[in-house]
């Protein structure tokens, strides 16, 4: 009987060490922000126009023969080298095959002059627009090259494109909430941007801007805060100051973010019963005034009140009217904010 015991405590100890080392190696159930390896990168193109936008700054497509992109057959196509290496990539171009090989991190793709079949990591694609060689040029299709590489393209209607590299991942959920929502990611820093932040230190991350306006408003290269007794009380990125994917909240919700990919993150909005929930989504949150986490709790609905509530925040989403709902407009303050900004 003893020995029978004693085989039972030992099973029941190894049982105890295997189920520790399994929670173990499980990741921690918590959400996490992830910033991509390598340098963000955002274009801005047009077609006809040889000038592109990269990270805010303007520069040829091709400054020797001042090529520019061009519409066929409702592909965009153009010389893709300066991208390619601006991402830190490389192109060669073999003549006597005319094959141009493109390499991008773990990424390659192989494309020939005039073969709708191209290769994307020893993978057989087909393309709708093939590359050539125009005016001695070679043009090769943009939102192929570019998604195949892992990168987002957005066509926008006055016949401009942007491109952007996928500057963050995370692990958020939409049943949890902290105060790390109550910030915005900058993609070019990899720098978050907090509420209460002092001024002091966000003049430090961007440079000492102007006041707009009077009313404590200060533009960071897209990036709006406004200060209230030398604090962020409100972060605000608006396709009015800039059309780049930059500045993110901590889920990866930028500019050009579809409402549906919105809902993923964030769940039902306040305005989920309203005419509004098509234009607008709006989520409202409250952190206990002595908690010693930083766990936010989300209201499913808000009387709102004419007073400052402490500790309660907000977090609101303007899309366009077009066929995704993209945002066109984000908001992260707190209720004296949010409710001054209404």
């Amino acid at each position: 009987m003893r020995k029978r015991i004693c085989v039972v405590l030992l099973f029941m100890f190894a049982f105890c060490l295997l189920m520790n080392s399994t929670f173990a190696a499980e990741p921690a159930n918590e959400n996490k922000l992830v910033p991509e390896d390598g340098e963000y990168g955002f274009f801005i193109l047009e077609i006809g126009n040889p000038k592109l936008i990269f990270n805010g700054k303007t520069e040829e497509i091709d400054p020797e023969f001042k090529t520019a992109p061009v519409l066929i057959e409702g592909t965009t196509l153009l010389p893709i080298r300066i991208i390619i290496e601006k991402l830190g990539g490389t192109l060669k171009w073999d003549e006597a095959e005319s094959i141009i090989d493109i390499k991008y991190k773990s990424k390659r793709i192989i494309l020939q002059i005039g073969n709708k079949k191209a290769v994307v990591d020893n993978e057989e694609k087909m393309l709708d627009v093939e590359a050539v060689i125009l005016n001695s040029i070679t043009m090769i299709p943009l939102r192929f090259v570019a998604e195949s590489l892992g990168c987002k393209v957005y066509w926008h209607g006055d016949n401009k494109i942007s491109i952007s590299t996928n500057a963050l991942k995370d692990t958020f959920s939409s049943d949890r909430f902290s105060t790390e929502d109550l910030s915005i990611y900058d993609a070019v820093l990899k720098k978050q941007i907090r509420l209460g932040m002092a001024k002091e230190e966000i003049d430090k991350l961007f440079g000492i801007q102007p006041e707009k306006n009077i009313f404590g408003k200060y533009n960071y290269e897209g990036l709006v805060v406004y200060y209230r007794d030398g604090k962020a009380a409100g972060l605000m990125v608006s396709s009015e100051n800039n059309l780049s994917t930059r500045f993110s909240t901590v889920r990866n919700v930028n500019l050009l973010t579809p409402k549906m990919y919105v809902q993923q993150k964030y769940g039902a909005s306040v305005e989920k019963d309203s005419e509004d929930s098509d234009q607008y989504a709006t989520y409202v949150f409250w952190k206990e005034d002595q908690s010693l986490t930083e766990t936010l709790v989300k209201l499913e609905s808000s009387s709102l009140s004419k007073d400052p509530v402490r500790n309660r925040y907000y977090i609101s989403f303007l899309f366009n009217e077009n066929k995704q709902k993209t945002v066109s407009y984000l908001l992260i303050g707190d209720f004296e904010f949010a409710m001054f900004s209404k």
